[in-house]
């Protein structure tokens, strides 16, 4: 598992599977690539790119406090390590406030956007109630966090395993700041700069992100959406068949890489 050189000082680790047209997965504060287990299966038509973030995984601690544009000048700064212009961006919840910046900034390094519970900013009681108790869970009871955020999103035993051992790596402070910080973020009035294709994906039973597909329909009239009924905002790992091949569709017929 290859760990990729960004400056004297850091180093990301990250996977990779397949070739073809280059796809980066973002993740969520504290999982790490694992959350993207069942991404690998794109591999069969295009290249999956997972990092670890700074502060996670089997990646090097954050040399500083994290936000979401320090997140998205990493991404930028590992696609320049892997001489990558152009690539897909898929962000799975808080990873997409990371996609979203790195896209409203340096929109001609992002060839298509792909958000999975997507949100841009957190101004509803159940999210902000979700991130405090996140923050407040890191730091008083972690491995407790780590088996709920685990048993929800898959009822594999052993892919439950593989998440936990990963989380178990990230560093709390990140993981707080990272919850922290998600918090405190909002692009709403940047969302008109998001002009690349771009594919909205949401759960249709208690996702607690899905009233925000409100602001983007208003604002993205250009992008494709799609909503997932009877399931819950963990789509990478519950819906994993139908969240590929609706990836590999999209990429396939709108990219021109």
């Amino acid at each position: 598992m290859p760990l990729i050189k960004l400056n004297s000082q850091k180093y990301l680790h990250f996977e990779e599977f397949g070739q073809g047209i280059p796809i980066i997965f973002i993740h969520p504060p504290g999982m790490g690539n694992k959350v993207f287990y069942y991404q690998h299966a794109l591999s069969k038509h295009l290249r999956v790119i997972l990092p670890d973030l700074s502060g996670h995984g089997e990646s090097n601690p954050s040399e500083q406090g994290v936000s979401i544009p320090y997140y998205a000048n990493e991404i930028l700064d590992f696609m320049d390590a892997l001489n990558l212009k152009k690539a897909v961006l898929c962000g799975y919840s808080a990873g997409c406030l990371i996609a979203q910046h790195l896209a409203i900034c340096h929109p001609n390094r992002i060839e298509l956007l792909i958000l999975s519970g997507a949100y841009p900013l957190v101004k509803d009681f159940s999210g902000q109630l979700l991130h405090n108790l996140g923050i407040y869970m890191v730091q008083n009871h972690l491995n407790l966090l780590i088996k709920i955020i685990s048993k929800s999103h898959t009822k594999d035993k052993n892919v439950r395993k593989t998440l936990a051992v990963h989380m178990k790596k990230a560093d709390k402070n990140v993981w707080s700041q990272y919850y922290f910080q998600s918090l405190q973020y909002s692009c709403l009035d940047q969302l008109h700069h998001l002009t690349m294709p771009t594919l909205f994906m949401y759960g249709g039973e208690g996702d607690w992100t899905k009233h925000y597909l409100n602001y983007y329909k208003k604002i993205c009239k250009h992008a494709e959406f799609f909503l997932f009924t009877n399931e819950n905002h963990q789509l990478p790992t519950k819906k994993w068949n139908s969240f590929n091949e609706i990836i590999t569709g999209f990429v396939l017929t709108k990219s021109n890489l």
